[in-house]
């Protein structure tokens, strides 16, 4: 690394990272809790502590569904601008590119 790119190498795709995890975390704890009371909600309160552990699992679950897929179109920006020499310099010029590419489909394109 330290041979090809010298020491800006080490900072190619640090706006994906930092970006994309803050978008997954965000929407990791937010719906987390919004899914817990949604669970908890239709389980009724007879059944809340009874099935507390697969209310919480469920609700984890679903949340880190939707973490996943905000973070999704930042680690293809991250990874091409890591992997692909000229694709663009960050998330600014990236986001245009691979949607310019396909649209939505063109994440997908793009990251494979």
């Amino acid at each position: 690394m330290w041979a090809e790119n010298g020491l800006s190498g080490f900072w190619k795709g640090w706006s994906g990272k930092l970006y994309g995890y803050g978008a997954q975390g965000g929407c990791k704890f937010g719906f987390y809790e919004y899914f817990k009371k949604t669970y908890c909600d239709a389980a009724g309160p007879n059944y809340i502590t009874k099935y507390r552990t697969l209310i919480y699992l469920a609700g984890s679950a679903s949340a880190q569904i939707i973490a996943d897929i905000a973070l999704c179109p930042f680690e293809a920006v991250k990874v091409n601008v890591q992997t692909k020499p000229g694709f663009a310099r960050g998330l600014l010029d990236g986001f245009p590119r691979l949607y310019a590419a396909g649209g939505i489909s063109g994440w997908v394109k793009w990251a494979s």
